[in-house]
């Protein structure tokens, strides 16, 4: 061992607090360190996959100080003895307790809900698992004056503008859904629109012209208004 390795102080296990939102699915709230170590992935244990995080209570006076939000594709027996962050700064062990969903409080749904709808191809799967958490955080999100509008078209539905979603996160008759955007074809002209090729991935059938929809980009998502054709 070196003299670096001997003087490098040993870094104590973070307590955390681990909700199982449904099998396969979790949320793992933990302090952060003053350091704020950026997440990059699970180093341990295997077969964990970090599907997106978010940072909470940076701002001044918050009740619980900085916290971190892990979304982790997991069974949570697998976690309980202990979850190894890899960080932009250093690898960071947390060692969880079981918690119940309250544990998370309705800025840090927000706030997760967030992180979520903006997790790429990757988060639309998980969103359907955790959807109990953020319903309502997505229920309440809101739809601006501008916003592209969702509409029926033969044999689907079309999409206002050019800008091609991932997928849909859609409220219909029959409850809510996830669907991957298997094919966009473009009409351009004054106003271009798309024609969806959906393919379902959880919960209701895009079926109907929904209630409520969002278009689930890369790195964003926007909230949709809906036009009866």
């Amino acid at each position: 061992m070196n003299a670096a390795a001997l003087s490098r102080p040993k870094q104590e296990p973070v307590p955390g607090r681990l909700v199982e939102a449904a099998p396969g699915a979790c949320v793992l709230r933990f302090p952060l360190p003053p350091s704020l170590p950026i997440p990059l992935n699970i180093a341990a244990p295997e077969n964990v996959r970090l599907v997106t995080w978010v940072f909470s209570g940076l701002e001044a006076g918050a009740p619980d100080g900085p916290v971190c939000l892990l979304v982790l594709e997991a069974e949570s027996a697998a976690l309980r003895g202990g979850v190894t962050l890899a960080t932009h700064f250093r690898d960071l062990v947390v060692r969880p307790e079981p918690a119940a969903s309250d544990a998370l409080s309705p800025a840090e749904r927000t706030l997760l809900t967030r992180a979520l709808l903006s997790a790429g191809t990757k988060g639309l799967a998980p969103l359907g698992r955790l959807f109990g958490l953020v319903e309502a955080a997505v229920a309440a999100l809101p739809v601006a004056e501008n916003a592209p509008d969702l509409a029926d078209a033969e044999g689907g539905w079309s999409l206002g503008g050019t800008a091609v979603p991932h997928g849909l996160l859609f409220r219909a008759r029959a409850g809510w859904g996830g669907a991957r955007v298997s094919q966009s074809r473009l009409r351009f002209g004054r106003h271009p629109r798309q024609h969806l090729a959906l393919e379902p991935v959880w919960g209701a059938a895009p079926e109907g012209l929904p209630e409520r929809s969002f278009a689930l980009h890369a790195h964003g998502f926007t909230a949709l208004t809906t036009w009866a054709s």
